[in-house]
């Protein structure tokens, strides 16, 4: 997740790049939306890239606090609001 995080970001800042130099008459304005646009968009790639650095909330091979066992039930993916924009979670459920 790591390098692929990177990789997109990394690609982010070319394509803002390439829209400068293609639009060599932008104001001042319509570079600084377009580069606070390129900003949240990296926000958010790391924003998820750290969450899953977090782990996906798997539990260790110990009872529930019933005396019965977990039952995984599997991943879920979904969306969560932040400061930073929406941005994608995978968590395990049981």
């Amino acid at each position: 997740m790591k390098q692929e995080a990177l990789q997109q970001c990394r690609e982010a800042m070319e394509a803002f790049l390439a829209w400068s130099e293609t639009h060599q008459g932008a104001t001042l304005r319509e570079l600084e939306e377009r580069a606070a646009q390129t900003l949240q968009t990296i926000k958010g790639l790391l924003m998820e890239a750290g969450i899953a650095q977090q782990g996906s909330g798997e539990r260790p091979s110990q009872p529930c606090a019933c005396g019965g066992a977990w039952e995984f039930k599997g991943y879920k993916e979904r969306e969560v609001m932040t400061q930073h924009g929406r941005v994608r979670i995978r968590r395990a459920y049981y």
